[in-house]
């Protein structure tokens, strides 16, 4: 069977497990695209399919974007990434000058999240209602957003963080007075050949959009409404096309329109100030982490009916990309099942046989303590436990949030016994349809001496 044929056929299975109306792919070798499909309903009402000019939503993949955009005007020498944020928001609250711009866009600058909600909300445990029912203008986003204390000192840990993206798509606003996604537009996506990229909108005509869904209650639904200035904000708020987004994996191939040190330092995991990297080792838009020993950069999204993921493998000169119109699609392993097709060395891990239970027994325990925040020293080797308490990494995977330990979903992806590879690698599920890989490595007495956690 060839490449084009065996994928097509693993895609429209996905499609049909995972009840997904439609999905966009593409793919990018050396430079060159070997796959641009559709497949599905862009719209189930009026049974429409998808096609490589499909328009999805973008989610947090706009992130990088955002970040891009930052990097231009800091070549520019209209931003410096280790200026204040007070000094391109001036009126915001004291703690904000203790921000730079780098760690904004690198989620250490203990900026949070706004919590979503459908009508006017008090804030609740520090955290600050946005109604996406209502429309706000840019000031009105930098109130809201002063309003939402810090998670943690800038700087001194991780956790992702959508306001910081807000803010970062506003002061490009006020250094350019033009919205965001003008200068990526005139900047990237027109030089680069994403012809119908662009902001998100409601009202505009779009051509070939997809429509977005969700499951609520088990059932199909259409996306809820969001307010216009919600839609297009900088943490998330473009639209693209499978072949919009073929040419921007070319363009991070092959930089021809990109200066080759922006994406390195966009690319570069940032350092907290104890000098070490996130756990996650997340950059400027992008998060780094590996498959198989081979070095994967990549970001999702999830937004108004809509999932994306976008995945490099520098070293096999591989690139994927995967739009689904519905939010809860498990598009992430989908993309690194594509990988696999392309180069065997990146399929993603399968469940195998597990024949010592009892040691997943202990180490769902180990988990479980890790992920309630009481994991017990004793259990790792000394440097192990520098390494993750020293570095904060321990309180970095619990905000992470969202992950699941049960029984029914502890899955056994690699084990061995071996003097130089005594390790039981796991994946289990997370929010947002992820899976987080969980890799341990005991020394011989037993303790962990490696820890790595990874999602896909």
């Amino acid at each position: 069977m060839s490449f084009t044929s065996a994928l097509n056929d693993y895609l429209n299975s996905e499609i049909e497990q995972q009840q997904i109306p439609g999905l966009g792919v593409a793919v990018v070798q050396h430079g060159q695209i070997v796959h641009l499909a559709g497949y599905g309903l862009a719209n189930i009402e009026h049974k429409v399919a998808v096609t490589p000019d499909t328009i999805f939503q973008s989610g947090s993949t706009a992130k990088m974007f955002t970040a891009t955009a930052i990097l231009l005007l800091a070549r520019d020498g209209r931003i410096d990434l280790d200026h204040p944020l007070t000094r391109y928001i001036p009126e915001g609250p004291a703690i904000w000058s203790a921000i730079t711009i780098r760690q904004m866009l690198s989620m250490t600058s203990g900026l949070g999240n706004f919590a979503e909600v459908f009508a006017p909300t008090p804030i609740q445990d520090g955290v600050v209602p946005i109604n996406v029912w209502q429309d706000y203008s840019s000031d009105q986003l930098v109130a809201l957003a002063a309003l939402s204390p810090l998670v943690f000192q800038p700087g001194e840990s991780y956790e992702y963080s959508n306001i910081g993206y807000v803010l970062a798509g506003i002061i490009i606003e006020r250094i350019t007075g033009e919205p965001y996604y003008t200068l990526l537009k005139d900047r990237v996506f027109k030089p680069i050949g994403m012809a119908t990229a662009r902001e998100a909108s409601w009202f505009d005509i779009v051509p070939n959009r997809a429509a977005g869904h969700s499951i609520e209650t088990g059932a199909l639904t259409s996306r809820h409404w969001t307010a216009p200035t919600l839609l297009r904000t900088a943490d998330g708020g473009l639209y693209f096309s499978p072949r919009d987004l073929a040419h921007w994996l070319i363009e991070l191939e092959s930089p021809r329109v990109l200066p080759p040190e922006l994406l390195s330092v966009m690319f570069e995991p940032t350092l907290l100030n104890n000098g070490h990297p996130a756990f996650n080792n997340y950059a400027l838009g992008w998060e780094n982490t590996e498959i198989r020993g081979h070095h994967k950069i990549r970001h999702g999204g999830t937004w108004d009916g809509f999932r994306a993921e976008i995945a490099r493998f520098p070293a096999q000169g591989v690139s994927v990309a995967v739009l689904a119109n519905i939010q809860e699609a498990c598009i992430a392993h989908v993309a690194q099942t594509i990988a696999g097709f392309v180069d065997p060395a990146l399929a993603p891990y399968a469940p195998i046989e597990d024949t010592d239970p009892a040691s997943t027994i202990n180490d769902r325990i180990l988990l479980r303590s890790i992920l309630t925040g009481h994991p017990a020293a004793e259990a790792f080797t000394a440097e192990a436990w520098e390494a993750w308490s020293g570095n904060g990494w321990l309180q970095q995977l619990i905000a992470s949030g969202g992950v699941n330990c049960t029984n029914s979903t502890l899955q056994l992806l690699e084990h061995g016994q071996t003097p130089d590879r005594n390790i039981r690698h796991y994946s289990l599920p997370t929010e947002y349809a992820y899976q987080m890989h969980w890799l341990v490595r005991r020394s011989d007495d037993g303790r962990v001496s490696e820890m790595r956690f990874s999602r896909t």
